[in-house]
């Protein structure tokens, strides 16, 4: 499928249990944060989140992009706010991406408080040369994403691209960390040789179901990491493609693929911001007191 018959077989490093955590006795998440980051670099993590009520006061980000996936079967929305500007709703299936930058404060609350707003929360790491730049915002409703569809198999593509199709964030030139987010639903027993490249890490999140991928199985609240990406040869283009195998189980599957390039720089992350050193942080810290990152009043009070 998908032209991927001839090539080669994309290694799995591990499957990788996502622990629950919980905020409080209705708000938690499923955390997807391995001690290896270079595993999965540009991504630092993802929480698999059910959030009912208000919880998250504003609060800030700087060298790193904040992004809410909302999951399509998703009961609420999101409502986010930013010192920016930005108030829009983030509907089941939506795409909000916060690039951080140098600096921004934001607030997601449940669109109806009482009705949970279920979802991912993905963070990406942004290269040295782009910590620094205006933060920004990109958004892409579930409408605009293109979908492919075959043989009880649905990718929705919801960043990057796939066949031929693009998600509408790939022509914003702001967009500094450019990844694939493949939102997969298999039918049960259905199966998919998905190309990846072979200079990226990637992982597959399992929301829902089950999946084999070559001699390993993964459930709901598992993640699959691939094998490492292949460090680029000196003047070779690319590195080519290898195909990840995906078959699900009698239940079907729900899966999220997330796949970029890795950044190979060094990660030190401090609470909402990420740095290559310290003194990142520090500066950081100090932008956010003195206010250069904007200000925002909260919606609610705990």
């Amino acid at each position: 499928m998908c032209g991927a018959e001839l090539l080669a077989r994309r290694a799995i490093h591990s499957v990788v249990d996502m622990p629950l955590h919980r905020f409080d006795d209705r708000t938690w998440a499923h955390m997807f944060h391995p001690a290896m980051q270079a595993l999965i670099d540009p991504f630092i993590g993802v929480d698999a989140f059910c959030m009912p009520h208000n919880f998250f006061l504003p609060h800030p980000h700087g060298g790193m992009s904040a992004v809410t996936l909302l999951l399509e079967d998703s009961p609420g929305g999101v409502v986010n706010r930013d010192s920016m500007g930005d108030h829009s709703t983030i509907a089941p299936g939506d795409l909000h991406w916060t690039q951080a930058g140098s600096g921004i404060v934001h607030e997601e609350t449940p669109a109806q408080p009482g009705t949970a707003a279920v979802g991912l929360q993905i963070f990406v790491n942004m290269a040295r040369r782009h910590k620094q730049v205006p933060a920004a915002v990109f958004k892409v409703d579930r409408a605009d994403m293109p979908v492919w569809e075959r043989d009880g198999v649905r990718v929705k593509v919801v960043a990057g691209s796939f066949q031929g199709l693009a998600s509408p964030i790939n022509a914003d030139a702001r967009w500094a960390t450019p990844v694939d987010m493949f939102d997969i639903r298999l039918a049960p027993g259905a199966t998919l040789d998905l190309p990846v490249a072979n200079a990226s890490n990637g992982f597959v999140l399992v929301t829902a179901g089950s999946v084999r991928c070559g001699d390993h199985q993964a459930a709901a609240h598992q993640a699959v990491v691939l094998a490492p990406a292949r460090a680029p040869q000196p003047g070779a283009a690319d590195n080519g493609q290898s195909v990840l195998s995906l078959q699900s189980g009698d239940q079907g599957a729900h899966v999220v693929l997330l796949a970029g390039v890795p950044l190979r720089e060094p990660v030190v992350p401090h609470g909402p911001f990420v740095g290559n050193s310290r003194d990142d942080i520090v500066g950081y810290i100090h932008a956010y007191q003195r206010g250069d990152m904007g200000h925002l009043e909260p919606s609610f009070s705990r």
